[in-house]
This record gives structure tokens, sequence and C-alpha cells, in this order.
């Protein structure tokens, strides 16, 4: 079963050659994607170092699992949000309603946007939890007309995102 993969990395291997490009192969990490219990021993190759398989993916802060459930992710992303949300809280007298606004879209609202069009389709129950954040953070700002006139809700933000990235692999302006 790994024999296609192994051909797949030596492509790869010899693309990377043609064109200089240098592939840490240690760095290398492999998963395989299965709603089942992988029943297969599979140790893949590239560039002559095993590869052993893993249960998580991190990729440019994005964590995949085996399921490609998002569900881990959003918990740890909303513990990252709440953490940064409790420090605002802390030193809200010194800001006005304005100031903690942009801190929060710089801070927290930047940080549960990231990427959010992969887990747009998460369970109710996980998108809950970053709901909650924004709600805290609208309590924080305390007025509410200045966050609703600068803010859209996390769940539009999201299918917008969803749907530009759509359009542009549907129209071709995607690399």
């Amino acid at each position: 079963m790994f024999e296609p993969l192994n051909v797949s990395f030596q492509a790869v291997s010899e693309w990377s050659d043609a064109n200089l490009v240098m592939f840490n192969a240690s760095k290398t990490q492999a998963c395989l994607f299965s709603a089942k219990p992988s029943l297969f021993d599979l140790t893949p190759t590239f560039r002559g170092v095993s590869i052993t398989l893993t249960d998580r993916l991190q990729f440019l802060g994005i964590s995949l699992t085996p399921t490609l459930s998002f569900g881990t992710y959003i918990e740890s992303l909303a513990q990252v949000a709440a953490k940064k949300l409790c420090v605002l809280a802390k030193v809200r007298e010194y800001f006005t309603s304005e100031q903690l606004l942009n801190l929060y879209q710089a801070q927290v609202r930047s940080c549960i946007e990231y990427c959010s069009h992969l887990w747009d389709g998460s369970a109710k129950y996980q998108l809950e939890a970053l709901e909650s954040i924004e709600k805290r953070a609208r309590k924080l700002v305390g007025n509410d007309r200045l966050f609703y006139a600068r803010l859209q809700n996390l769940e539009h933000r999201r299918k917008v995102v969803g749907l530009t990235v759509f359009y542009r692999i549907h129209f071709g302006s995607v690399p």
C-alpha cells in the first residue's frame, strides 16, 4: 500500500533536485486520513529517511487529524483567545471602548478568524465556544453600537471567507 506513496516521494525528490529546492526529510510529516483506524504498519521513506505516521499534522498553525475533525483545534483556539481576552479585561480601565475594540480586533479576533473557512463546517457546539468569546468581548468593550458598527459576527465572516475562496477556485484566480 505504501509503494505508491514512496513513488510520489521519489518524484518530489527528483523535482526538488531539478529545481534546486531543498527539503528537510527529517521534518517531513505523514498522516493517514481515514475514518477507520489504520490496520497497516506503514513506514514510507523520503530521501532515505523513514517517516513515521502521526496522529496529527501541523501546517502554519492549523492542526489536522486523520478524521479531518477540527474539534481539538477549535478548543485550543478558544482557550488561547480566552486567555488573550482575559488580559484585555484586566487592563480595560486604562483604555477607552474604541481602544479596547482595536485591541480585540488585533489580538483576539484575528486569532479566531485565521483559516476559519477550513473549519467552518465543524459541529455547532464547537463553534459556540468561539461565539462565546465574541459575546464576552462585546461586554468588555461596553459599547454595542460601536462593536456592531465595526465588526460583523463570526459566523458571517466565516461564510464570506468560504464563499470568497470558492469563487477564486471556481474562476481560477487562485494559483
